[in-house]
């Protein structure tokens, strides 16, 4: 990927998430389907703005997995990043939007096992209708700030 492939690439995933952020939902199971696709959506293009930062500085985008990836590869090569200090503040500050998006991201990918089923036969289901209604609240700011995160970096790569 080569600087121009890893902007795109952001763009399209920022795009996707604003798609999927303004669909409607019929029923539990499609909210329920819904509010995980968008929080997948949101770490794509996240994961695409790290990678994006990463080839800006000459790395290969495919290699970085995570902002802690980039993080050890800058380190490991002596290079300095105001875009990957400027993420990484983000991710740490428990004040961020980034912050809370990647917990409820752990949350949903790691969730814990349920243990009771009222039917012998059923996978057992925490219900998470509560915490799912406030969540999806949240889901539209995230996206509006990761719009106005990955905006803005575009703009940076443009001026460098």
């Amino acid at each position: 990927m080569r600087p121009v492939r890893t902007r795109r690439r952001a763009l399209e995933a920022l795009a996707k998430t604003k798609a999927l952020v303004s669909v409607e939902s019929k029923t539990r199971v499609e909210a329920h389907a819904l509010s995980e696709a968008v929080l997948h959506q949101i770490h794509a293009t996240w994961l695409a703005l790290i990678r994006q930062a990463g080839d800006a500085h000459g790395l290969k985008p495919e290699l970085i997995e995570s902002l802690e990836d980039l993080n050890r590869q800058l380190t490991d090569r002596g290079l300095p990043s105001a875009e990957a200090d400027a993420l990484t503040r983000l991710a740490n500050d428990r004040a961020d939007w980034v912050y809370h998006f990647l917990e409820r991201y752990r949350a949903i990918c790691c969730p814990p096992e349920a243990t009771q089923s009222t039917h012998p036969d059923a996978i057992p289901l925490n219900d998470q209708s509560e915490i799912e209604a406030i969540a999806q609240a949240r889901y539209r700011p995230w996206v509006d700030a990761l719009s106005d995160l990955v905006e803005s970096y575009q703009t940076r790569f443009d001026e460098s």
